[in-house]
């Protein structure tokens, strides 16, 4: 074990955890990670940029171990499968196992923002829908894979990523701004959580850099809260050819049918007809946000780091 940390990060390719391998390579650390595909072109950047791939997958224990060989720390950051809940649960627990093992003292585990709602004690304000309910308990066992099982442990919340607005995540079932609309149980006064993927990978590496501040914390985080026209107004002014994207409130008769639904759509029809993220705003605290992070991304900064992928999505 050298004196320059060494990083495990999951789902490295993807929007937080590349985030985060780009940012501790400013820092000088070595990163490690797994990718089924090394040809990939966020592969073959990553690599450009100092990260070291193993080739496999998250059941891939042989892959995992030599990928976690030199750690002391782990990014735990895993896609939920909407059609089998189980998959993660079973990830989490062997990727962890191996860190342990391999010598990992600190973790980071990056979820979703719902996972307040199953804290202890906490009675949800409405009642969740069964998906929903479903897919919190799958991300709660991932925060469970890494709580009090290394010395040091922090767990990041995020809410609604911006980049679901566009190119590629937008296919994951947000496709709806394309056509002038997005479809919402949230009210018209309900606050959206709205967060930049560069800021969670900028709060994980923090965590990292700073152990001590961060360890033992459940951390909403968003970079900035919206009410739901407001974002559609942002996002249509960034894409610039004069059309309006109007926020549609659902009823709620038009909620029950929509969740009833859901078990056949997308992530986005699962997250568009929870009523109970009406209250999500209450789980952040963006001012201790900004103090452990400086330089939160508004919506509209977003935007225009982000113009070719908007002009991608929505002119091409």
């Amino acid at each position: 074990m050298t004196d320059t940390p060494t990083v495990f990060v999951t789902s490295a390719t993807g929007s937080q955890g590349s985030s985060l391998c780009y940012e501790l390579r400013k820092f000088g650390w070595n990163v490690r990670a797994i990718t089924r595909d090394s040809r990939s072109s966020s592969a073959q950047a990553l690599s450009a940029a100092g990260v070291h791939f193993t080739t496999g997958s998250w059941d891939d224990e042989a892959a995992l171990r030599e990928g976690l060989e030199g750690c002391d720390k782990l990014f735990l950051c895993l896609v939920p499968n909407l059609e089998d809940f189980e998959i993660i649960p079973r990830q989490a627990a062997l990727i962890t196992r191996l860190a342990k093992a391999a010598g990992v003292r600190q973790a980071v585990a990056s979820t979703t923002l719902g996972c307040f709602m199953l804290e202890e004690g906490f009675v949800p304000p409405v009642t969740l829908s069964p998906l929903f309910e479903a897919h919190l308990h799958c991300m709660k066992h991932m925060e469970q894979a890494v709580i009090g099982r290394f010395e040091q442990w922090t767990v990041v919340r995020p809410g609604l990523f911006m980049a679901n607005f566009i190119e590629p995540k937008i296919q994951m079932g947000y496709t709806e701004p394309k056509k002038g609309t997005w479809t919402t149980a949230l009210t018209r006064e309900s606050l959206l959580g709205l967060v930049d993927h560069v800021d969670i990978g900028r709060l994980a590496a923090a965590a990292f850099k700073d152990p001590a501040t961060f360890h033992g914390r459940k951390l909403g985080m968003v970079s900035e809260d919206l009410r739901v026209q407001d974002a559609m107004d942002q996002l249509a002014e960034a894409i610039g050819d004069g059309r309006s994207i109007k926020a549609v409130h659902m009823t709620e008769e038009e909620v029950a049918q929509a969740q009833a639904l859901a078990k056949d759509g997308g992530s986005g029809l699962v997250i568009a007809s929870e009523p109970s993220l009406r209250y999500a705003s209450g789980y952040t605290d963006l001012d201790e946000l900004r103090r452990l992070l400086h330089g939160l991304t508004t919506f509209k900064q977003f935007l225009v780091r982000e113009k070719d992928a908007v002009a991608k999505t929505y002119l091409n």
